[in-house]
């Protein structure tokens, strides 16, 4: 274009190194980070694609921290504290963690000196003792430039997927280049959202879902008050939609039950008369009729109280 040449980047990390080398950096601006949800292109096979989990487009939560050498363990205990975070924010309890080491009998397929590679996989090695983490170790599983850690997530059906990555850039020169710690807590978003779909089959936290509140008038003669519901539910940080398409109330319930939206209201004539909700939870639960500020309130709570479990 206008003479120009562009290219589809795979990766973000050279980026963010062209980034940090854009002017000298003292030891006193260590660490930095530099972090991005950067979309990345791969020409995967068509044999390969497969859903969301092998996609040639997609966004990944990179984030790429220069630190000096002995700053590389107490770093790298907080990526993986962040990625702890969040494995148990989304409930994901069954997973473990693989440190991926050279293989030192093949010297040729990667980068830096002998002393490099041993400093920094110790480093891992340290962190994740202090971290009380269970590991195990894989020889030749590390990148060309140096150690990882690598957390593989169990879904439903005990298929294996690596989410959360931290990497150490094993690399050093006269000019005292730093090491890098390259950490993605997600990976690749498309891939985190299916195995966390596959997790949960669906029934997402009430926090997380989409739609929260699926809004059913019996007849058409609700609707306007079904809107009225939802415009009230959305002032107060309530996520609802309103089903409004003229179908017999008992098929706009199973419509939204699998849809798997939490919870389901519904609004007739005495509804609309006297300010109330008819509540139905999913699953065919609990169910009660209450004002639209209890349910409200009462939604949020639930929120909250999901939030705060997660960050205990």
């Amino acid at each position: 274009e206008e003479d120009e040449e562009y290219m589809l980047k795979p990766m973000n990390c050279p980026h963010h190194c062209e980034i940090y080398a854009r002017k000298p950096r003292s030891y006193k601006d260590l660490p930095l980070r530099i972090a991005e949800f950067g979309t990345v292109f791969r020409y995967e096979k068509s044999g390969e694609l497969h859903g969301l989990t092998r996609v040639r487009t997609f966004t990944q939560d990179d984030a790429h921290i220069f630190v000096r050498s002995e700053q590389v363990k107490s770093e790298f205990e907080n990526v993986i504290d962040v990625i702890l975070k969040v494995f148990k924010i989304f409930g994901f309890n069954n997973y473990e963690a693989q440190i991926s080491l050279h293989d030192p009998k093949d010297t040729e397929k990667y980068i830096g000196s002998e002393e490099i590679w041993a400093e920094s996989e110790n480093a891992i090695r340290e962190a994740c003792k202090e971290k009380g983490l269970e590991t195990r170790e894989e020889v030749g599983e590390a990148a060309f430039y140096g150690p990882k850690l690598d957390f593989m997530v169990k879904d439903a059906i005990g298929r294996r997927w690596q989410l959360g990555t931290i990497q150490v850039t094993a690399e050093d020169n006269s000019k005292k280049t730093p090491v890098m710690i390259h950490r993605a807590p997600f990976g690749s978003l498309e891939r985190f959202t299916a195995v966390l779909i596959e997790h949960t089959a669906g029934h997402f936290p009430l926090w997380l879902t989409p739609d929260q509140v699926a809004i059913l008038p019996i007849s058409e003669k609700y609707n306007d008050y079904a809107q009225k519901v939802r415009q009230y539910f959305d002032k107060q940080g309530v996520r609802a939609l309103v089903d409004d398409r003229n179908e017999k109330i008992g098929r706009k319930i199973r419509d939204n039950e699998l849809k798997r939206v939490p919870y389901m209201v519904i609004v007739g004539e005495k509804e609309s008369a006297e300010g109330l909700v008819s509540m139905r939870k999913q699953g065919g639960g609990e169910q009660a009729t209450m004002s639209m500020e209890e349910f409200a309130q009462r939604i949020n709570a639930e929120v909250a109280e999901q939030l705060k479990a997660a960050e205990e």
